[in-house]
């Protein structure tokens, strides 16, 4: 197989995985948001994560389950953009059959942020990707 084809193919495949994932996610968490419970929650920590230009967060929350066990769990995942300070009040939308999955919506969001971002992210680098490979499949 000559090397341009390989390349092409190489990257085509790792822009498809990255779509795929992409899409996976978004209709995970729009179900968990459509579906899941609401209850209120505090976020108790907030985990930083910086880079050398800029800094993302994940809160991580304290909340009562619809049967009133006491959780305390982070979105996971994907760092939040975000920024909730500890002590603010927020709304959990969980799992109830998996209570520790959970995304956070921020007082006057409608917690569809945590799902486009990554979603947006992810289908700009498979484009990105994509293109790529067909620049070196050309070049080459």
């Amino acid at each position: 197989m000559p090397v341009p084809l390989l390349v092409l193919l190489v990257m085509l495949g790792l822009a498809l995985a990255l779509i795929v994932s992409a899409t996976v996610r978004f209709r995970r968490d729009r179900s968990l948001l459509r579906e899941g419970t609401r209850v209120p929650g505090e976020v108790v920590d907030l985990l930083v994560h910086r880079s050398k230009s800029s800094a993302s967060y994940t809160p991580v929350v304290r909340f009562r389950t619809a049967d009133g066990a006491l959780m305390t769990s982070s979105p996971g995942r994907w760092h939040q953009t975000f920024f909730t300070a500890p002590d603010s009040l927020v709304t959990v939308v969980y799992d109830p059959s998996r209570p520790a999955r959970i995304l956070v919506v921020p007082s006057g969001g409608t917690g569809t942020e945590s799902m486009v971002v990554p979603l947006a992210v992810l289908l700009m680098v498979g484009v990105a990707v994509t293109a790529s490979g067909v620049y070196v499949f050309q070049a080459l």
